[in-house]
């Protein structure tokens, strides 16, 4: 899946126990590159016990009376019932979903999502939580709402990010397409922790006509997507980080689901979506890429408009109105 929910998650919580001193536990299924991510930062992790039968609903319950948590945020993509969720709520639990379309949403007295025609789509009718769309839910690392330097690049630069792990091997896919084009400007590709392709990537750029700077593990994405004039992205969190940053992009989707999402960002003149991945992504994305490329008062637009809408306070807004909700549950707000 990608480790873009473990990332929004973080956020989360760190805009929550930095700035509102709430104490945070991760309750994760095993993955050893996640359970790290989670560590670094020091929270608490509860995971299922090895050998049993997997109960979600009790192992959920068992976290929250373990931890003392108030608030439960949901952001997962498995099998957990709105049934286990409508019990913990009445437990007196504050339910909150991540971009979560299945039944659980009938669940949550909080729900968020981008503006994505998929939410407009679904029944809401007898909806009782908060109903919260918009850009500015989207959930970003706070360096993503930092004020942004003016671009002074000599030549125009290219970024090729495809998240923290790029389980399909998209970065590869990028490099092959971007190597067809002939126009003067500079290349440099992210790959994350997870990135399991770094073979395959080293022998393809020994193969490359253009040369390719590639950076490994980086910690402030930020700072290294303000820097790109235009960006080669998988449609998800990477995709919305860019647009924080005022860098318009050319999406790479996996899903129909994701391509959907993504028509989103292109109808509100953020980006270029090449589709799902197929044969043919390498050729749409040369040729997106290209385009963009000559366009420079179009992607000045892309930018002014990316900025104008996505403003990397989306975890702060949520941390807010998670505090409130759970003041309000006990009495104390």
């Amino acid at each position: 899946m990608g480790l873009g929910h473990v990332v929004r998650c973080l956020a989360l919580a760190d805009e929550l126990h930095e700035n509102h001193g709430v104490a945070v536990s991760f309750a994760m299924r095993a993955s050893p590159l996640a359970s790290e991510m989670v560590k670094r930062r020091s929270y608490p992790i509860l995971q299922p016990p090895d050998g049993a039968v997997f109960d979600q609903e009790a192992w959920l319950r068992d976290c929250i009376l373990k931890s003392g948590a108030q608030i439960l945020v949901v952001d997962v993509r498995d099998d957990l019932s709105k049934a286990a969720l409508e019990s913990l709520a009445k437990q007196g639990t504050v339910i909150a979903v991540l971009d979560d379309l299945s039944d659980r949403r009938w669940a949550a007295d909080l729900a968020f999502y981008p503006p994505v025609p998929q939410v407009e789509r679904v029944d809401w009718s007898g909806f009782r939580g908060r109903l919260c769309v918009g850009w500015e839910w989207i959930v970003l690392r706070s360096q993503f709402a930092e004020a942004i330097s003016p671009r002074d690049n000599p030549k125009c630069s290219l970024l090729v990010a495809m998240g923290g792990s790029d389980p399909a091997g998209l970065t590869l896919k990028a490099v092959r397409a971007v190597d067809r084009l002939d126009e003067d400007f500079e290349s440099v590709v992210i790959v994350g922790a997870g990135f399991c392709h770094r073979q395959s990537l080293r022998d393809l750029l020994g193969q490359t006509r253009r040369r390719f700077t590639v950076r490994e593990d980086v910690s402030e994405m930020s700072a290294a997507m303000a820097q790109a004039d235009l960006a080669v992205c998988s449609f998800g969190m990477t995709s919305y980080e860019l647009a924080a940053m005022g860098v318009p992009a050319v999406c790479v989707c996996l899903t129909e689901d994701h391509a959907e999402s993504a028509s989103a960002l292109v109808a509100a003149g953020m980006a270029i979506s090449t589709g799902v991945d197929d044969q043919e992504t390498e050729t749409r994305l040369a040729a997106a890429v290209e385009g963009l490329l000559v366009a420079k008062n179009a992607r000045a637009r892309m930018s002014d408009r990316a900025r104008e809408l996505v403003d990397g306070r989306g975890a702060s807004r949520i941390a807010e109105l998670l505090v409130s909700a759970a003041a309000d549950r006990t009495g104390t707000g």
